[in-house]
């Protein structure tokens, strides 16, 4: 039997660009797809939340898993295995890219901008028309699956604390105190918070339970985001920076993006600059806010689409920008309304993915 091996790393990754790409077996079914077994390696990355294997053994997919400690180790042996394929969703393309020369593979990618490295894989899927020779332009996996307008004229709001549980610890307490606030003023608000499977169940549950009482006292449920359904029905959501923004844009859900940086050491960084610490971190952070005024996908696509609090900023400054969003709704209905205009798509990225990735390889390896 032949191999797929997905190459990831994030919770971006995984449930971005991953969980597309295996829904659509699951649902449509290919006959070929019962000669291929299907496997994962998690790739180490800063952007991990150290729970992603936890959630690709809850699909109940894969026939093997390979943990992110045990990737260095792929690259001592020697494989001869011409007919397995080695399929980048995630991680570092160069070293994917080493790795299946090591084990005689074929090397296949989705990526969403250009490095260099693509241009010796046999087959490269991209987000973007990167217009190499060996690539196909087939569009977002981030919006497959997604209800296409989940906005409601209501009074629920989205509360998105993060994937990584160091953030969870200081969120929660936060957004309990912004739902404190805001229900002196909108008694009719109700929160949902919803809980990412890539963060730690143990400390969870550890958090909820110091603030029970404050729980209590507050219109606010706990949602696992296991469903992109659930967010059906919400007027508006608040959130950190994340694949979630993109895909609450694709499904009509104005938000407001929070970013904290009093503590830059807790902001995790891409490459080497992830080593820096101190002053010289938030002197690079610094420059990289001037480079790029924009954190969420949305805005970085259309910019100033939706609002964002980046900075060293007060509580009150949070919460009175929410309110004044609140007492005027017609700005959140103009954001709905300028997603509706933007943020559209009415294929699937994974079927264009791998019907023809069956027909130029896997149909060859069988």
């Amino acid at each position: 039997m032949s191999k797929i091996y997905f190459l990831v790393n994030g919770p971006g990754e995984i449930s971005g660009w991953l969980y597309p790409l295996i829904r659509w077996i699951k649902e449509f079914k290919p006959s070929w797809a019962e000669s291929f077994s299907f496997n994962s390696i998690i790739v180490p990355c800063q952007f991990a939340s150290g729970e992603e294997e936890k959630v690709l053994r809850s699909w109940n997919f894969f026939k093997e898993i390979i943990p992110s400690n045990k990737y260095w180790d792929l690259f001592k042996d020697r494989v001869k295995d011409e007919n397995s394929v080695l399929f980048h969703i995630g991680g570092d393309l160069y070293f994917n890219f080493i790795l299946s020369k090591r084990w005689n593979s074929i090397p296949i990618a989705y990526v969403e901008k250009y490095f260099w490295i693509e241009k010796f894989y046999k087959k490269v899927y991209t987000l973007r028309d990167i217009k190499l020779k060996n690539s196909i332009f087939v569009g977002d996996l981030r919006f497959d699956f997604l209800p296409k307008d989940a906005f409601a004229d209501n009074n629920k709001i989205a509360l998105f604390p993060g994937s990584r549980s160091y953030v969870l610890r200081f969120f929660i307490p936060f957004y309990l105190a912004l739902v404190k606030e805001l229900v002196k003023d909108f008694p009719d608000l109700n929160f949902t918070f919803f809980i990412s499977p890539f963060v730690d169940e143990r400390i969870v549950k550890d958090t909820l339970k110091k603030l029970q009482t404050l729980i209590k006292e507050l219109p606010i449920n706990f949602e696992t985001l296991d469903d992109m359904n659930k967010l059906k029905g919400f007027l508006m959501a608040i959130t950190l920076p994340g694949t979630n923004t993109l895909q609450l844009a694709y499904m009509k859900i104005p938000m407001m993006i929070i970013l904290p940086l009093h503590k830059p050491d807790f902001i995790p960084l891409e490459g080497l600059a992830n080593f820096l610490k101190g002053n010289l971190r938030e002197k690079l952070i610094e420059f990289y806010l001037r480079k790029n005024p924009y954190l969420a996908l949305p805005n970085q696509i259309y910019p100033g689409i939706v609002p964002e609090i980046v900075g060293k900023f007060q509580f009150r400054e949070v919460l009175n920008y929410i309110k004044e969003i609140l007492y005027n709704r017609e700005k959140l209905k103009k954001i709905n309304k300028i997603m509706e205009e933007k943020f559209n798509k009415d294929y699937l990225t994974s079927e264009l993915i791998w019907k023809d990735l069956y027909y130029e390889i896997l149909s060859k390896i069988t």
